[in-house]
């Protein structure tokens, strides 16, 4: 009687140990898959826009919205869920509102004292992303001129010209849909312009931009900061990246555009070079 007891009792504590054992085997597994998985609780870091671009708001802005469920367009949707995005009204409020990174998508023309202020911005280390369109392409309902149409061209000449580059529209840009390989990204886009080195300018700034090869975009180191050029902004419209059309095309439901975008972003956010083949212009 007395040996089953001690037998019982010895399989007692084997059974405990081995529990202790597996729950301890479960809770490591538990804290290498928390150590693992990607923390998703931070803040999202913040990304000032300025645009023209129906991106927050359809044509026409507020009051187009008012009478329908207005939806933001699908870029926004895709940068907000990586950043926090905010809408910049005055490029004077940049270092008054901590920001560090700005994409600037075909904005409206910049007053000079916000040319300078961006200019001083960046050169004290503000890091921006341009999309610059010769000539824009993106669809609208109203007439040329109407102030509620995206940009047509851009009106940031002074601030290139100051940073030693010139934005042309070559000769022969047709308006048909094209795919530019960037890196290992193909965009499709229309009508996109070139950066080219300015011959009137004097500033240091001259030789602290390097244009790619096929001129589409520019990264330029100004002062302590970044500003990547893009000679385009279509890209960003949905019919150029996304749609039937598009898997009709390329066998994919999209193109790259805003993954290579966000990936853009993320590059110029880190201190990396952005993917593609740049020389010294």
């Amino acid at each position: 009687m007395v040996l089953h007891m001690k037998r019982a009792a010895g399989r007692g504590w084997r059974l405990a140990i081995s529990l202790l054992c597996i729950l301890l085997a479960i809770a490591a597994a538990a804290t290498a898959y928390k150590m693992a998985k990607p923390d998703v609780s931070g803040p999202k870091p913040s990304l000032g826009l300025v645009t023209t671009l129906p991106l927050q708001w359809s044509e026409g802005g507020i009051e187009a919205d008012l009478d329908k469920d207005a939806r933001p367009h699908p870029v926004l949707v895709r940068l907000n869920s990586v950043y926090r995005v905010q809408p910049i009204d005055d490029v004077q409020t940049l270092k008054a509102n901590r920001l560090s990174m700005l994409l600037l998508a075909q904005p409206r023309a910049l007053r000079p004292a916000e040319l300078v202020a961006l200019d001083a911005w960046i050169r004290s280390g503000g890091r921006a992303l341009v999309l610059a369109d010769p000539a824009l392409q993106w669809g609208s309902l109203y007439p040329f001129g109407d102030k509620r149409r995206p940009l047509f061209t851009s009106l940031l000449s002074p601030l290139f010209t100051h940073w030693g580059l010139e934005l042309v529209l070559p000769m022969e840009a047709d308006s048909v849909f094209i795919i530019r390989k960037l890196g290992t990204s193909n965009i499709r886009t229309k009508t996109p312009g070139e950066w080219l080195p300015s011959e009137n300018t004097q500033d240091s700034a001259a030789t602290a931009c390097r244009i790619s090869k096929g001129g589409l975009l520019a990264d330029c180191r100004i002062g302590k900061g970044r500003a990547i050029l893009v000679a385009d902004a279509d890209f960003l419209d949905t019919p150029y990246w996304e749609g039937r059309g598009v898997r009709m095309l390329s066998g994919t439901d999209e193109f790259d555009n805003i993954i290579w975008l966000k990936a853009v972003l993320a590059a110029l956010g880190n201190g990396e070079a952005i993917s593609g083949d740049f020389v010294e212009s």
